[in-house]
């Protein structure tokens, strides 16, 4: 969800995690492209997974400042609230440093879902994070969603991510899968710079129903069959579970309106992510009206009809309309 407002839903979304940082080994690091034969869908998201699980164990052994700094990109962004977002990786170690997500004892996450576009250079993941203290009282801390790149020399690294507190794990319904089961589009071979520009396109498209027809409609709309939002008690799973949880949001009540600036895309022509900021207009209980700024991640996925469509947003508050 791109908003994050008092009394609505509850946006849970912890953490980035994830990786493939420059001393993982292993399925995160094989390299594809670089002259060796190109990994199969199942392999590079088996090495994605390993990447994040690799990512996971060192913020255990040594705190997420110094796993941050290890296996984030160069250029990463990353999303807490209340502020704008922590752009490059020494300013991410320097706000981990003075937020350790491992205050309270050791921290881990584990997602529910991961998945990779078709040529395995881009990817994205999201779950639960939890603190363990004591040794043996293990307690949900919160959700996250993940962008990650596979860079030049074959490592996953990741390059946004969003996180929120969370005291509910993500709860995946029976019969949900780890990595998307739908058909794929044809295959296509472009530059990444245009394949962005076609996600963009498609979220300002996004913003435009949603200030046209309401915020509701418009997440409807763009949810893909298997969009999974890290928000709610348990999460969102699925678009019928999308209408739902959104309905109540209807134009009279809010006016949700957002920009794309920060972005990438595969070759490929189906994965790409928008990183932007919107502002969500409402009223308070008194009635009065409110104003909210928010920076969100949309994970976009083009599907088998040719359409973009979400398969994981999210964001949180920023302390003004700059960003994210």
């Amino acid at each position: 969800m791109k908003r994050m407002f008092a009394g609505a839903l509850v946006v849970a979304a912890l953490g980035t995690l994830g990786c493939g940082g420059a001393k993982a080994t292993g399925p995160g690091a094989e390299a594809a492209g670089t002259g060796t034969a190109r990994q199969s869908l199942e392999d590079s998201r088996a090495s994605l997974r390993a990447a994040e699980q690799a990512m996971s164990d060192a913020a255990e052994k040594s705190g997420s400042a110094q796993a941050f700094a290890d296996f984030v990109a160069d250029d990463a962004v990353l999303l807490v609230d209340g502020e704008y977002a922590q752009k490059g990786k020494e300013a991410i170690r320097a706000w981990l440093s003075a937020h350790p997500l491992e205050a309270e004892g050791k921290v881990r996450w584990t997602p529910v879902r991961w998945d990779v576009s078709a040529d395995g250079t881009l990817g994205y993941s999201l779950g639960n994070a939890s603190v363990e203290s004591g040794g043996t009282s293990v307690r949900p801390s919160g959700r996250y969603i993940t962008a990650w790149k596979r860079q030049p020399d074959g490592q996953w690294r990741v390059v946004v991510a969003v996180r929120n507190a969370a005291k509910t794990p993500m709860t995946p319904p029976a019969g949900f899968t780890p990595s998307s089961t739908l058909p794929l589009p044809e295959p296509r071979a472009l530059v990444p710079a245009q394949v962005l520009e076609e996600a963009k396109a498609a979220d300002r498209a996004f913003s435009a129903q949603s200030t046209a027809e309401g915020m509701g409609k418009a997440f409807t709309a763009w949810a893909a069959e298997d969009a999974v939002l890290p928000q709610g008690s348990a999460g969102i799973f699925g678009h019928d579970a999308v209408a739902k949880a959104y309905a109540p949001f209807t134009l009279d009540k809010i006016d949700l309106r957002w920009e794309p600036v920060l972005g990438d895309a595969a070759g490929s022509g189906d994965l790409a992510y928008t990183v932007g900021r919107a502002i969500a207009t409402g009223k308070n209980e008194q009635g009065q009206p409110e104003v909210d700024h928010v920076k969100y991640l949309t994970v976009w996925r083009r599907q088998a009809d040719g359409q973009w469509r979400y398969v994981a947003d999210g964001g949180n508050s920023s302390p003004g309309p700059q960003g994210p």
